[in-house]
């Protein structure tokens, strides 16, 4: 029975991967709707269709609105009455096209990454950020890790909806959803919108600093959730946003301090081990280090080398008029402390040899002290990192 569905030739593949940790969720009770409809396409495939018509009446019966698993029961029951003759039949082709995608990326996504592996971005984790959300564009899926003390925690994944065309946004209304790093504003509560999103928004700061100099345009994206009534959405189907399930959006919500998390996205993403990583850290820790030393010594000419020929301030300076300012500024031979402690340190995705350090910088000059975090981006160049832009960030 099971090659009358599609549903079912789409996954034995990757079946196997699918399933793991299904057994210990059936054995604790805690089955999630993402694992409920993994149960019931290894019933199809295993030929117990009687089994995967309750576990699908069960899921059924707590999310009504999940439009995929209305599909399969249909095709059980369609099937059993020896009427199907293939996935779908009575649907039109763009739903069952839409839901054979959303099956294929719920079913297929490494949900559970490997215990040694962490997104390779993030090299120094600093107290004031407590999770990271990282997304996969390229199988529709969000990793959600609680960060401490410099180790990131699997939390768990969600399935997500992206941009109509796909990923790499570039201009305002090209369909795509952004690769980057952002940081979350002020969620939306889902009094505050329309009904199409759902449980509410996260606001991206979507064009952040990199996207402004690659002149990309476009505003208004979001994690938000789906309009009532419809439990998710095709894995490709918003205008840029990216679309969780409103119990996931609610659980992301509840899970996370907007203020402390960070969003990053990519096409894939990419994945390493902790030591692999240490060297690139390594470097980037240094190369900060002696910035700060060349700035406190007042050594004009190491502390500019620093800068690249491309530096861009946070005040829209460029590298002729900064080296005029802090050249005049270092004449004057005042004496003065900087301290930088809890960087940020972050491999941008989806570019080469591009990374932002951001930390607490605090300035002490003639008995002031003042108090501030900085943010500087470097470009790897002639094989040294070297500052493209710095800016202070709230």
């Amino acid at each position: 029975m099971a090659d009358h569905f599609r549903i079912g030739t789409l996954t034995r593949a990757s079946l196997a991967a699918l399933l793991l940790g299904l057994t210990s969720a059936q054995a604790y009770g805690i089955m999630n709707p993402e694992q409920m409809l993994a149960q019931a396409v290894a019933e199809i495939n295993a030929q117990q269709q009687t089994q995967a018509l309750d576990t699908l009446n069960q899921l059924i019966a707590l999310y009504p609105d999940f439009q995929l698993a209305q599909l399969m029961r249909a095709d059980i029951l369609y099937a059993q009455s020896h009427l199907l003759t293939k996935m779908g039949q009575a649907v039109d082709s763009a739903t069952v096209e839409n839901l054979q995608a959303e099956a294929n990326a719920r079913l297929s996504a490494v949900k559970q990454p490997q215990e040694d592996k962490r997104p390779s971005y993030l090299l120094a984790v600093p107290t004031w950020l407590s999770h990271i959300i990282a997304v996969d564009l390229s199988e529709s899926r969000a990793y959600l890790f609680a960060l401490k003390q410099n180790n990131m925690r699997f939390v768990t994944s969600f399935y997500l909806t992206q941009g109509k065309l796909g990923a790499g946004k570039e201009k305002e209304g090209d369909k795509r959803s952004p690769i980057g790093v952002y940081e979350l504003t002020a969620p939306i509560p889902a009094n505050k919108l329309t009904s199409f999103y759902g449980a509410g928004a996260l606001p991206l700061d979507y064009p952040n600093t990199w996207d402004k100099r690659k002149n990309r345009s476009g505003h208004g994206i979001w994690l938000h959730g789906t309009p009532i009534g419809q439990y998710s959405r095709p894995p490709k189907a918003s205008d840029g946003c990216m679309v969780f399930s409103n119990d996931d959006l609610q659980q992301i919500m509840k899970t996370v301090n907007w203020q402390k998390t960070l969003v990053v996205t990519d096409n894939p993403l990419k994945w390493e081990d902790a030591e692999t990583m240490n060297e690139a850290k390594n470097q980037l820790q240094q190369r900060l280090e002696a910035w700060r030393n060349a700035w406190q010594s007042q050594n004009g000419t190491d502390y500019l080398n620093f800068y690249a020929d491309n530096f861009i301030g946070g005040n829209g300076e460029n590298k002729a008029a900064w080296s005029e300012r802090k050249t005049k500024l270092f004449s004057y031979h005042r004496p003065h402390q900087i301290e930088i402690s809890d960087p940020l340190i972050i491999r941008y995705p989806g570019e080469q040899g591009i990374a932002i350090t951001t930390f607490n910088q605090t300035y002490i000059r003639e008995g002031t002290k003042t108090v501030e975090r900085k943010r500087i981006w470097w470009q790897r160049q002639n094989d040294q990192w070297r500052i493209i832009s710095e800016e202070l960030v709230s």
